[in-house]
């Protein structure tokens, strides 16, 4: 059998799988479930196998329902592109772009970029989902995502249907909140920061080791990872309201509406190039290559503003 004759059906089989629940997919996808129900039952007797273990509650994939959700993602992640490129024939005036986006990215030069797209696209609607590079980047490969902004995973393995673009050097500055200790001081050391207990972003273990390896080539003991927040804002509140230190981009550092403050240590955590992997069908799509050429810009405005003011 030819599974592009069920492209449609991929769609709700990866909704079972994401929701664990014909209920719950059902309502996603705004169907009713016994029609829900007949697809999946359809698609298994077309393919032969069964592909969810019916439980008391909800349900579960079997083995052969594992093997073919990565394959049903890539062909849904395609149908969804070729559309976008037929789109793009039409000037790009409508369409949806998922974005996965880093923590600086995520806080600044994305939302910027998308508020000026929509003047010129205003039928252009955006999924974005802010995670660290290693929760994304999969996303990505499994086309969950169209475009990644972020620090850049490993460039070698890349594979042939995306592409990069360099927009930045990511540096990261340890911060506080307004009240902490280390703040009185002229200048901080490694062991002083290895004293205080640290809350980062979940799942970002390129901080988490670049941090310890920065502390341990100046011979303090290792960081002590007391909270992992999920939302920029829980970890700014974590920073206000304790003895906490994290370390993120200076552009995020800088912003006024944070409250937050750079402790004098005078080390930068630089984990390497940032910018935006993305499907190479896209960039003949007019919105998404115009996002991309906002976000680099805005990059080059706030990579121009900190020169200047550190010149000053």
């Amino acid at each position: 059998m030819s599974l592009l004759r069920h492209a449609a059906v991929l769609r709700q089989f990866i909704a079972v799988a994401k929701e664990g629940s014909l209920t719950a997919a059902a309502q996603t996808l705004a169907v009713t479930q016994p029609a829900l129900t007949k697809s999946i039952q359809r698609l298994e007797g077309d393919l032969g196998v069964r592909l969810f273990e019916r439980l008391p509650r909800g349900v579960s994939l079997t083995g052969y329902g594992k093997a073919l959700l990565p394959h049903a993602q890539r062909i849904d992640a395609a149908c969804r592109l070729a559309d976008l490129e037929m789109l793009a024939y039409g000037g790009g005036h409508v369409g949806q772009l998922k974005l996965g986006t880093g923590l600086m990215f995520g806080a600044t030069l994305v939302p910027n970029a998308i508020a000026r797209l929509h003047e010129r696209y205003p039928g252009i609607t955006f999924q974005i989902v802010s995670a660290a590079t290693d929760v994304n980047y999969p996303r990505l490969l499994a086309g969950e995502l169209d475009m990644l902004f972020g620090v850049l995973p490993p460039l070698d393995a890349l594979p042939e249907h995306l592409t990069y673009r360099v927009v930045t050097q990511i540096g990261l500055r340890v911060i506080a909140g307004p009240g902490h200790p280390l703040l009185a001081r002229s200048r901080v050391q490694a062991r002083d920061l290895a004293r205080y207990p640290w809350a980062v972003m979940q799942h970002d273990r390129e901080l988490v080791d670049s941090l310890a390896a920065t502390l341990r080539r100046e011979g303090a003991a290792a960081a002590r990872i007391a909270v992992e927040a999920t939302s920029l804002s829980s970890l700014v509140r974590l920073l206000k309201s304790g003895p906490y230190l994290s370390c993120v981009a200076e552009g995020i550092a800088s912003l006024p509406e944070l409250g937050l403050a750079f402790v004098p240590y005078p080390s930068r955590i630089v984990r390497g190039d940032a910018g935006v992997v993305v499907h190479r069908s896209l960039e003949r799509y007019a919105p998404a290559a115009l996002l991309m050429d906002l976000v680099w810009a805005g990059a080059q405005t706030t990579r121009a503003s900190s020169a200047k003011g550190t010149d000053a």
